[in-house]
């Protein structure tokens, strides 16, 4: 039993939810790129770091990890634009979750939307949420952290949707 909670001490346990959706008449070219576009702060809360910018240098290195990063050049070339909202965020206190779990969760809620970059037309949506509610002081970071993640979870489910040249 002591193990038990010594593992739960040190490390971090929330809620994940991510899932995208793609219009039907949508059909991804092989090896189809994708740009990030503007990413805003729709939270309503006012916050020390610059979240938008933190996001968007996340869900860059991920795109870029996961060879999916729209590298410029040429405007004709069609690709996929994604705008994200923030919707919630939540630093988080890590010596709250360690004093009690819930207390000082640490969140992250996005809604992005992917737009044909020649034509503007909607081609699909994501929508992430993350939290990390209890954990000791392996989540000392996770205000941090939590944006790596979520952008992990946003490209997982773009690759998924498309097709590898």
């Amino acid at each position: 039993m002591p193990i038990c909670l010594l593992v739960i001490l040190v490390s971090g346990c929330g809620s994940v939810s991510h899932q995208a959706q793609f219009e039907t008449t949508y059909v991804s070219k092989a090896d189809t790129r994708i740009e990030v576009g503007p990413v805003t702060n729709e939270t309503g809360k006012t916050v020390d770091v610059d979240i938008p910018k933190m996001f968007t240098d996340a869900l860059t290195e991920q795109l870029t990890d996961d060879h999916l990063l729209w590298s410029g050049g040429s405007h004709d070339v069609d690709h996929l634009v994604i705008t994200t909202k923030i919707i919630d965020y939540d630093e988080g206190d890590a010596f709250k979750r360690w004093l009690l779990p819930g207390w000082g969760s640490t969140v992250l809620s996005i809604h992005c939307e992917l737009k044909d970059s020649a034509s503007g037309k909607l081609a699909g949506s994501v929508d992430a949420h993350r939290t990390v509610t209890f954990g000791g002081a392996y989540t000392i970071e996770a205000w941090q952290s939590i944006f790596a993640s979520v952008a992990k979870d946003v490209v997982g489910d773009l690759r998924s949707h498309i097709q590898k040249a």
